[in-house]
C-alpha cells in the first residue's frame, strides 16, 4: 500500500515540473509591444564614403559617322589656246575616260582628249596656260620640279622654259608611250608668214642702205629715169599684191562655206546610211521569209510523196516527185536569194561607214584649209603692204635724185628700216621657239598631294570636255557625321575624336578638321551642322562603315582630383565643402569645384584646406549593421 502512494507522489511532482518548465517557455515567448517596436527599429544609420580619385577629366559630345575617302576635290581641266587655234574648238572630245577607283601617281595617265594624254604631277599650281621654250614663271618652276621627282632632269630649275626643260619634257611624253605636243598647222603658217615679213624686212633695209650710198655718189639722167621706172614697176607690185589679197579672201570664204557645210555632209552620210542599212535588212528579213515559206512547201511536198497509196497512178507518183524536185529547187533558190541580200546588207553597212569617215575626213581637210586660206590672206596683206612700202621707197628716191644729195632722209629711212628687220628676226626667233615642244594646258593636272583615287566619273567617251572631267579624293580616310545645334557651339577644329565600333572591332584616334557653321551643308539634315573626323590611319576596309565619334570638347589640364558631386555640399558661409573620414573621425574641407564630367566633379583645396587622393569623403549615409 505504501509503495503504490509513493508512486502516485512521483507522477504528481513530475507533473509539475512539466508545468513549470511550459510555463518557463512561454513566458520566454510574449513580448510587450515597447520591445516588438525596439526589436524591429531600423539599425543606427552609417556613412557611405568613396574614395577621392585622381584623373583627367573631359566632357564629350557622341554622334554616329560614316566612313569615306578624304579631301574630294573637282578637277577641271586648263584651256589650251594652242589647241583652240588648231582645231577650231573651244573643248576637246574625251575619247579615253578616267577609270573610277583607279589611283593616280605622279606621272600617271588620268584619261586622253582628241587622242592626248592628260598626265598627272605634284603641283600645287593648276595649269592655267600653254608653255612653250621663251615662258617663265613659278608654274614653269613647278614643271621642272615635277619632271625632277621622277628621274628626268630639266637642267637648272630656274622657272624658265629653255631647251632643256624642252627635252626634259619630251622625254617624260616618250617615256610613257606618247609623242611630246610639237608645232600645229596655224603654228607653222604664222611662222612662215613671219619668215616672208623678215625677208621682205631685210630686203627693205638692204635697198634703204643701196639707197643711201647711191644719194651719196653724183647721179646721172639715167639713175633718174630708172628711179621713176622703179615707181612705175613698185606701183604694179601694189596692185599684183592687192589682187591676190582679193584672190586669198575667195578661197577663204569658199573655205569657210565648205567647213560650215562638212558636218551636214557628215549628217547625210549618217541618215542615208542608216537608211539604206534598214532597207537591205528589210530585204533579208523578207528572203528569209521566202526561204521558210519554201522550206514549208518542200515539207508539204514529202508528205504528199509520202502519203500516196500502194497502188496510185504512176501518173500520181510522177506528179508528187516532180512537185517535190521544184519545192527542193526553191528551197535552194531561197537560200541563195538570203545570202546573197545578207552580203548586201553587210556591204551596206561596210559602205555606210566608209561614207561617215570619208565625211568627217572631208570635214577635218575643210577645217584645215580654212587655216591654209587664212594664212595666204595674212601673207597676200604682207605683201601689199611690203609693195606698197616699196613704192615710197621708190618715190623717195626719185625725189632724192631730182635734188641735191642729201642722205639724211635716205639715213632715217635705212635706220627704220633696221629697225623693222630687227623686230621681224626677234618675231621670226619667238615663233620659232613656241613651235617647239609645248605643254598645252589641258595635258598636265596637279595636285598638290599624290596619290589620289579617282572617286567619280563624269567625263564620258566621246562627250565634249566641259566642267569637272572627275572628282578625286585623297588616299588617306574621312569621316562625314553631323551636329546638333547644341552641340555645335562647343566643337572646334583641331579637337581629339576617338572612333570606335565593337561589332568591327574598330578602335583608334582623329581630329575634327571641319565644322560647317551653317546648317544643312553637304546633304545633312537642314537642322544639323556638317562635321567632318580625319582618322589617324585605317584600312579601306572602313569605307562605308557606321562608327561612332566620341569628341573630346572640354579637360582639365591634366589628372586632377575628383569626387561625386554627391559628395559637395554647401556650407553656412556659402562655400563648397566635402565631409572627410580621417582617424575615425569626419572632418569639413572647404574646396573649390571645377570640370564635372563622367558622374565626377573636379575640386580644389581651398582656404588653406588639405586633400589627398584616396581619401574617403562622405557622399551620402546607409543603413548600419544591426543590432544585438
Amino acid at each position: 500500500m505504501a509503495t503504490r502512494t509513493q508512486r502516485v507522489a512521483a507522477i504528481v511532482l513530475a507533473g509539475l515540473i512539466v508545468l513549470a518548465i511550459a510555463g518557463w517557455i512561454a513566458a520566454r515567448q510574449i513580448r510587450s509591444p515597447a520591445r516588438i517596436a525596439a526589436e524591429t527599429a531600423p539599425p543606427p544609420a552609417s556613412p557611405i564614403t568613396v574614395p577621392v580619385a585622381r584623373r583627367t577629366l573631359s566632357t564629350e559630345v557622341i554622334v554616329r559617322g560614316t566612313v569615306r575617302y578624304g579631301a574630294p576635290q573637282k578637277v577641271v581641266l586648263g584651256s589650251s589656246d594652242v589647241k583652240q587655234g588648231a582645231s577650231g574648238s573651244a573643248s576637246g572630245i574625251v575619247t579615253r575616260p578616267p577609270i573610277r577607283n583607279a589611283t593616280l601617281r605622279a606621272g600617271s595617265m588620268a584619261l586622253t582628249v582628241d587622242g592626248r594624254p592628260v598626265f598627272v604631277l605634284p603641283g600645287t599650281i593648276p595649269m592655267h596656260r600653254d608653255l612653250h621654250q621663251g615662258d617663265h614663271g613659278p608654274d614653269v618652276l613647278e614643271l621642272e620640279r615635277a619632271l625632277a621627282g621622277l628621274g628626268i632632269s630639266p637642267g637648272a630649275a630656274d622657272g624658265r622654259f629653255d631647251a632643256a626643260t624642252a627635252a626634259a619634257v619630251s622625254a617624260f611624253y616618250l617615256r610613257n608611250g606618247w609623242d611630246p605636243f610639237g608645232p600645229t598647222r596655224q603654228q607653222i603658217d604664222q611662222l612662215q608668214t613671219a619668215e616672208t615679213a623678215a625677208a621682205a624686212a631685210r630686203d627693205a633695209h638692204l635697198q634703204a642702205v643701196n639707197n643711201v650710198a647711191q644719194a651719196a655718189r653724183p647721179q646721172t639722167p639715167g639713175d633718174l629715169a630708172q628711179a621713176r621706172i622703179d615707181v612705175g614697176v613698185a606701183r604694179d607690185a601694189v596692185d599684183t599684191a592687192e589682187l591676190g589679197v582679193q584672190s586669198a579672201r575667195g578661197r577663204l570664204h569658199s573655205a569657210r562655206l565648205l567647213a560650215s557645210t562638212a558636218p551636214l555632209g557628215e549628217a547625210v552620210a549618217v541618215a542615208e546610211g542608216t537608211r539604206d542599212q534598214a532597207t537591205a535588212d528589210a530585204d533579208v528579213v523578207g528572203k528569209q521569209a521566202d526561204l521558210e515559206k519554201a522550206i514549208d512547201d518542200e515539207r508539204i511536198a514529202r508528205m504528199k510523196v509520202d502519203e500516196l497509196a500502194l497502188d496510185a497512178l504512176p501518173s500520181d507518183r510522177e506528179a508528187a516527185a516532180a512537185a517535190l524536185r521544184q519545192a527542193s529547187t526553191a528551197v535552194g533558190r531561197a537560200q541563195a536569194d538570203v545570202a546573197t541580200a545578207v552580203a548586201a546588207a553587210n556591204a551596206v553597212r561596210v559602205s555606210g561607214a566608209s561614207n561617215v569617215q570619208k565625211a568627217r575626213t572631208d570635214a577635218e581637210q575643210a577645217a584645215g584649209d580654212v587655216g591654209t586660206a587664212s594664212a595666204e590672206l595674212r601673207r597676200a596683206r604682207l605683201a601689199v603692204e611690203t609693195a606698197r612700202r616699196q613704192v615710197r621707197l621708190t618715190q623717195e628716191r626719185v625725189r632724192v635724185l631730182a635734188k641735191p644729195p642729201d642722205t639724211s632722209t635716205l639715213q632715217d629711212i635705212a635706220t627704220a628700216a633696221a629697225s623693222e628687220a630687227r623686230r621681224t628676226h626677234a618675231e621670226v626667233a619667238r615663233l620659232a621657239h613656241e613651235s617647239g615642244v609645248q605643254v598645252p594646258a589641258d595635258e598636265l593636272i596637279f595636285f598638290s598631294s599624290l596619290p589620289v583615287r579617282v572617286d567619280t566619273v563624269t567625263a564620258r567617251r566621246g562627250n565634249s570636255v566641259s566642267g569637272p572631267v572627275m572628282t578625286v579624293t585623297g588616299s588617306r580616310l574621312a569621316i562625314d557625321s553631323s551636329l546638333s545645334v547644341s552641340d555645335v557651339k562647343l566643337v572646334h577644329a583641331g579637337d581629339p575624336v576617338a572612333i570606335e565600333d565593337p561589332d568591327l572591332g574598330i578602335k583608334a584616334s582623329g581630329t575634327v578638321t571641319r565644322v560647317s557653321r551653317t546648317p544643312g551643308t553637304n546633304r545633312v539634315d537642314p537642322s544639323r551642322f556638317y562635321l567632318v573626323v580625319a582618322p589617324q590611319g585605317g584600312s579601306r576596309s572602313l569605307i562605308g562603315a557606321s562608327v561612332k565619334l566620341t569628341i573630346a570638347v572640354k579637360s582639365t589640364s591634366g589628372a586632377v582630383l575628383a569626387v561625386p558631386p554627391a559628395a559637395l555640399s554647401v556650407g553656412g558661409d556659402g562655400n563648397a565643402r566635402l565631409q572627410v573620414s580621417r582617424r575615425g573621425r569626419r572632418a569639413f574641407v572647404r574646396v573649390e569645384p571645377g570640370l564635372a564630367a563622367r558622374g565626377l566633379v573636379e575640386v580644389r583645396p581651398a582656404g588653406g584646406s588639405r586633400l589627398h587622393p584616396g581619401e574617403l569623403v562622405v557622399v551620402g549615409a546607409g543603413k548600419g549593421a544591426p543590432g544585438p
